[in-house]
């Protein structure tokens, strides 16, 4: 367990190699994604440090109709690729939660890989979810573009009482089964094993709170959505946004936001459980926000510009690249909070992106200690795209974005310093993003110290 809603006096980071996400059971769902992608396939790849079997159970499909495995040449790494009928509908309960169980500690990565419109997540092992969230979701409406938000919930057991607490902005009425909701109302249902409920409006939803009786696993995003800065005269296509979020008791207080390279900026939207103050700096600009329970409030910055944020109780953070039509379309990021990050990484990169990149955020004594595929950092270093220094709690981080090439990606440091890594991608009118991890460790971190 850990230590939420408390203020911070220091950085504290957990012990190195705790906070890693990965496991050996993970509950996953794919929401719903643009109409043309129906007869698309999903994506979902697992990967280990060593051999492992895994098991895929589905009370929706046999296994045998539900998805087909990619013959790799590693016992390592499984990529299977998955019928795209178990993408959820919206406001019905269905039995579309997949359960992955392996023999070895994994990562597990999905994507939703339509050509103009794709998104990608890390999944967070069961025992890093939990009951409380609070939504997340893009809105941002675009030349005359129909911007939507989307969540849905899985549930790992029988009996699962959920409630919603809806928070809409603008304060739209949506109609579930009859019964109308506005902004305040509240929702009630049960869940089953396995069983799904996805949820889509025309408005935002973000401050949306969610409480369960049991864990469940919370994703959100948007179908299709446009995301662009205030007057831009870039355009962009519409695309997914899909990112897995992490619970109420595992959120940070302290971010460090890098760029998105090679794109017009970024939207970002941070949202608070609770009383909050939050200070944020853009370069040498500091801001000050204070928010109300559910509360959130949304930052634009360029594509050489970071965003340093330091709250009072703890945030979610997510990020939303700016499209556009030539360099790739939007993409959501849940950002990693400084105590989230880990001294070692197993991520892949989808190799059918035309470039491919990795943001590290690490202090900047340790620099040299990161290791990519077992190549020292310093062989990178001439051919980076981004490199800036930024200072929190009086402490020098480095901010760092190389191009890398699709495949697996085993980052570590040698030093065992803790670091924060951010995966994107991009390709003509299209994009995808996910953190290496973002939730707080196993163990209780105690932030008065």
């Amino acid at each position: 367990m850990v230590c939420p809603n408390v203020p911070s006096k220091g950085m504290n980071y957990p012990e190195a190699g705790k906070t890693g996400i990965q496991g050996r059971q993970f509950l996953v769902c794919f929401t719903d994604n643009h109409p043309y992608a129906r007869n698309q396939s999903k994506t979902i790849y697992i990967l280990s440090d060593e051999d492992f079997e895994f098991k895929l159970i589905s009370k929706f499909l046999d296994s045998t109709q539900l998805y087909k495995e990619v013959l790799t040449q590693s016992r390592n790494f499984k990529e299977l690729n998955l019928t795209n009928t178990i993408a959820l509908s919206d406001f019905k309960i269905e039995q579309k939660a997949l359960l992955i169980e392996t023999t070895q500690d994994v990562s597990v990565i999905i994507i939703d890989n339509y050509m103009h419109s794709s998104d990608s997540t890390v999944v967070l092992p069961i025992k890093s979810i939990s009951n409380s969230y609070i939504i997340s979701s893009a809105y941002r409406e675009f030349n005359n573009s129909l911007p939507n938000s989307q969540f849905a919930i899985a549930s790992r057991e029988n009996g699962t009482l959920i409630k919603i607490y809806f928070h809409f902005d603008p304060d739209l009425p949506m109609k579930i089964n009859g019964i109308t909701y506005r902004n305040g109302s509240a929702m009630i249902f049960v869940l089953d094993e396995l069983e799904t409920f996805q949820i889509w409006h025309k408005v935002d939803a973000t401050g949306t709170l969610i409480h369960a009786s049991k864990p469940v696993a919370v994703f959100s995003g948007s179908h299709c959505d446009k995301i662009a800065f205030e007057n831009s005269t870039g355009f962009g296509a519409c695309s997914k946004l899909d990112e897995q979020l992490p619970p109420i008791d595992r959120l940070d207080n302290m971010y460090i936001v890098p760029p998105n390279y090679n794109r017009m900026g970024t939207v970002l939207k941070i949202a608070s459980p609770f009383d909050n103050r939050i200070i944020y700096k853009i370069g040498n600009k500091q801001g000050e926000k204070t928010l109300k329970p559910n509360g959130y409030f949304e930052i634009t910055f360029l594509k050489d510009e970071i965003v340093v944020i330091d709250s009072e109780k703890p945030v979610l953070v997510t990020s939303f690249s700016t499209g556009s039509y030539i360099t790739g379309d939007p993409y959501m990021i849940t950002v990693p909070g400084i105590r989230q990050y880990t001294d070692k990484y197993l991520v892949t990169v989808p190799e059918n992106f035309e470039k491919s990149y990795i943001a590290l955020m690490v202090e900047e004594k340790s620099m040299y200690n990161l290791v990519i595929n077992d190549t020292e950092i310093i062989q990178y270093l001439n051919d980076r795209k981004f490199y800036a220094i930024v200072t929190i709690k009086d402490i020098k981080f480095a901010v760092l974005i190389l191009q890398v090439s699709g495949g697996m990606l085993r980052i570590k440091s040698t030093n065992n310093a803790a670091f924060g890594l951010v995966v994107y991608g991009h390709r003509r009118a299209d994009g995808h993003g996910f953190a290496g991890k973002a939730v707080l460790p196993d163990t209780c971190v105690n932030v008065n110290e």
